[in-house]
């Protein structure tokens, strides 16, 4: 993209609140667990025309350095294995972060999920233990942690770096369709500065507006730690289209 167009900026277009791509993910400090869900639940978050890949959801709690949007960040989400016309990829059907540059950077661009949460639950260590929390408003959502046991490697990761999100962009309009997008994202110069296997825990408690407590969630099966960075250059649409009354 070119100094002058404005297609990665946000408004105000003559003040944006941050800059172009690429976003470099300086640090990700971050603690993931994987359990199994209730495959009707799964199927009804997955968002056309993908497709979900097995009865594992993976849920995290991170604190993220992410320029240009925000040097500092708390972040929770749920993560998702899906398929597209036979290539893999993750999704994320909802995700929670304590900024609004991180917020808009993800909701707008990217078509992510986003909402806020607050600056709370921020991951804390003792003896072997790294745990976080998610809160919103005051209350908790989701609590996780790991018990480290052993040393990790990047091939001990339970996906790589291909993304893809249904980006939908509603219109004001009654006589003019929603339109919606599948974008495909591809992480660029991944590195892993430390990663560490466990034991893991899940709580979901309060939902606020989603549905994380109807996913029926099993106890842990696999649990991570690690610290991590990567490049966020764009993303590629691979399709468009209106979203009228037969294909949502």
């Amino acid at each position: 993209m070119s100094e002058r167009d404005p297609s990665d900026l946000l408004m105000p277009l003559c003040s944006p609140p941050f800059g172009k791509l690429p976003f470099p993910m300086i640090e990700c400090k971050m603690v993931l667990v994987a359990f199994k869900a209730d495959p009707d639940e799964i199927a009804r978050i997955t968002p056309a025309p993908l497709e979900p890949d097995g009865d594992t959801l993976y849920a995290f709690v991170a604190d993220n350095n992410q320029l240009s949007h925000s040097m500092a960040y708390h972040e929770a989400a749920i993560l998702q294995k899906v398929t597209y016309q036979g290539r893999s990829a993750v999704t994320v059907p909802y995700i929670w972060t304590s900024t609004d540059t991180a917020m808009l950077a993800g909701r707008e661009l990217f078509g992510m999920p986003k909402l806020m949460c607050d600056d709370a639950g921020h991951l804390h260590a003792i003896a072997n233990e790294v745990s976080g929390s998610l809160v919103k408003y005051g209350r908790t959502m989701m609590d996780l942690g790991i018990v480290i046991d052993a040393p990790g490697t990047i091939a001990d990761l339970p996906f790589g770096a291909d993304w893809t999100f249904v980006r939908h962009i509603p219109s004001p309009d009654p006589k003019r369709p929603a339109i919606q997008q599948l974008l495909w994202i591809e992480l660029q110069d991944f590195a892993l500065q430390e990663c560490w296997l466990g034991r893991g825990w899940l709580d979901i408690s309060y939902p606020s507006s989603s549905g994380i407590d109807r996913f029926g969630a099993s106890p842990v099966e696999r649990a991570w730690y690690g610290r991590f960075s990567w490049e966020l250059r764009g993303a590629t649409v691979e399709r468009e289209w209106e979203l009228t009354e037969g294909n949502n």
